[in-house]
């Protein structure tokens, strides 16, 4: 009985809690009925409501929106799935049409910052059948189609292309359905703007982290009590960034700009004058050149340790000094790093060197940060399919850069 009594109330308990707000979004030509059908199976979560997105980027993208922007846009967590145009591969030929790719579903609870990626790539076929063939085939291939929901009858070319955009559609929503069956985005709590604030302060990302104090009411007594405790984080957080630019600037053989960015390092108020005064010695003996070499000891001393926003500064100033350009956007994920830099598309028809050793440097860092086997992307565009692919492990000596 009163087991019984306890699970009435944990039930009245839930039926009387607000209802968590998912934003859903979608990246890439997916139709609006898969739209439609992947917001369905979010809402069908228990104590969900589903608030239709545009997706507005990465992590800070999404705090600045969803946490530190108009009451109305706040939402507990967001969901993007992504269909990357460039990840596509189609054939059509007279007798069959061949699409493979991949597909993306990202989850950010908003509170917590918590992220997860999964990405899924698929492949599937459709014959063309034509002419008398195709008439006499059509009374098997309906009952066929009928009774499993796969096989469609092809009289021509775009025929058939339709009928395998239309079962990578089922396959996405029939993929996006397994995934939340066990998907950390069930377990999401109301919205909590001081805590993704703090969370933001240990990742680094002071100015993300005052933007939603100040949204949380910058004279509450709760809202300044934390304000004034986090000024300490917030001065490590600039000098770190600053710490993380000159270790860029080394990965990418660029020692003068290393020692230009190091001597604003050293002014910082909250500059750690024993790192500091290795990386100046080790500077002091080397001159501008291919980032192998000296500064590898500073790098595995030093990366580990680097926050996130440090360590995004880190992987932009690699690939300014490699590239010549800055990435629009550098996400990182436990053991993967995406750069997504709208020049590249262009840039890898003139400097494909340059861009293949940036990236082969990024997963060599990332290694050196999560201390495991890691992998990094260079890409066009947000959602867009990978230019470059690198990965490497502790035990190899150098990295390893193709083609996706």
């Amino acid at each position: 009985m009163l087991l019984g009594a306890a699970l009435v109330g944990f039930a009245a308990a839930r039926a009387g809690a607000a209802q968590i707000k998912i934003g859903v979004g979608v990246l890439g030509p997916i139709s609006p009925q898969t739209e439609a059908d992947i917001d369905s199976l979010v809402g069908a979560l228990p104590n969900v409501h589903v608030i239709p997105i545009q997706p507005p980027g990465d992590v800070d993208a999404c705090v600045k929106r969803f946490v530190a922007g108009d009451l109305d846009d706040r939402v507990d967590a967001v969901m993007v799935v992504s269909l990357p145009p460039d990840s596509f591969q189609s054939q059509r030929d007279a007798n069959e049409a061949r699409f493979t790719g991949a597909y993306e579903i990202w989850t950010l609870n908003l509170s917590t910052l918590a992220e997860d990626r999964h990405r899924f790539t698929f492949t599937d076929s459709e014959k063309v059948i034509g002419g008398a063939a195709a008439i006499l085939a059509m009374p098997a291939q309906l009952f066929a189609e009928r009774a499993t929901g796969k096989k469609l009858i092809s009289g021509n070319q775009w025929q058939a292309f339709e009928a395998v955009q239309t079962r990578v559609e089922s396959k996405l929503v029939a993929a996006t359905k397994l995934y939340l069956s066990t998907s950390a985005i069930r377990d999401t709590g109301p919205l909590n703007p001081l805590e993704t604030a703090k969370n933001l302060l240990d990742r680094g990302d002071g100015d993300a982290a005052m933007l939603v104090f100040k949204s949380a009411g910058i004279n509450n007594p709760e809202v300044q009590r934390m304000v004034a405790a986090a000024q300490g984080q917030l001065r490590r957080g600039a000098a770190e960034s600053l710490l993380g630019r000159t270790l860029g600037a080394m990965a990418g053989g660029n020692a003068t700009q290393a020692r230009e960015i190091l001597a604003e390092y050293e002014k910082a108020p909250a500059a750690e004058s024993t790192r500091a005064d290795s990386i100046r010695r080790v500077l002091a003996t080397a001159s501008d050149r291919r980032a192998d070499s000296p500064y590898d000891g500073v790098m595995r001393s030093d990366v580990p340790s680097l926050n996130h926003a440090a360590f995004v500064a880190m992987i932009k100033q690699l690939f300014h000094e490699q590239t010549g350009s800055a990435p629009n956007e550098v996400i990182v994920t436990a053991k993967d790093v995406t750069v997504e830099d709208k020049s590249a598309t262009e840039g890898l028809k003139e400097s494909l060197d340059s861009y293949a050793n940036a990236i082969g440097r990024a997963s060599w860092l990332m290694s050196l940060k999560c201390g495991c086997d890691a992998g990094a992307v260079l890409t066009g565009e947000a959602g867009g399919g990978a230019l470059l692919k690198a990965k490497f492990a502790p035990s190899f000596k150098r990295p390893h850069v193709g083609l996706p």
